[in-house]
């Protein structure tokens, strides 16, 4: 069974291969699963990302959202774990030190993990058993540590990923969270 580090360097150069016209159509595709779902439509405060280097793009999604009045909000690294920054568009964003672009607001106004109701989770990798991979910095799994409590079931976390990602099956490691169901152009997980 190849590692996760191998796995991840596969996955993210079969991501990196798709052309622009291949990331349009999986990201509105992925718009359409995503906006159907019960839990993103009375959901009110989700985060997002905005996508870099193949990953399925959630433009759409962020689109339709700030229309019908939802908050939106994006990840921004803080020290080991992350905190999420109000995006409208227009806002003024910075890049970090992993070269993403996040809203460049004052930590005051940002919100901790649990303040959301929704999470579109990024991801490298994953399995049917809505196991993921990330990138390797563990900053979801630090952030949503405490949704390994059976007792906390907000905020919703959907990996969001091209269904060329998908593997038959991830070992997941002790501190991994597990995703409540993860969205491709093609199929929902649960």
């Amino acid at each position: 069974m190849e590692t996760h580090d191998e796995l991840r360097q596969r996955n993210r150069a079969r991501r990196a291969a798709l052309d622009d016209d291949a990331l349009a159509f999986a990201a509105n595709a992925l718009a359409q699963r995503v906006l159907d779902l019960p839990e993103f439509q009375q959901a009110e405060r989700i985060a997002a990302y905005f996508a870099v280097n193949g990953e399925i793009g959630l433009d759409p999604v962020i689109d339709h959202a700030l229309s019908r009045g939802k908050q939106i909000f994006l990840p921004n690294l803080d020290r080991q774990s992350l905190r999420f920054a109000p995006y409208f568009h227009g806002q003024k964003m910075r890049i970090n030190k992993f070269r993403l672009p996040e809203p460049d607001v004052d930590p005051a106004d940002m919100l901790a993990p649990d303040a959301l109701e929704l999470v579109l989770v990024p991801l490298v990798v994953f399995d049917a058993d809505r196991n993921r991979i990330g990138m390797g910095g563990g900053f979801y799994d630090r952030s949503f540590a405490f949704r390994k409590d059976p007792a906390s079931s907000k905020p919703v976390l959907i990996g969001v990923a091209h269904e060329l990602q998908k593997v038959e099956r991830i070992l997941p490691q002790d501190w991994d969270v597990r995703l409540d169901m993860i969205v491709t152009e093609q199929s929902i997980y649960r």
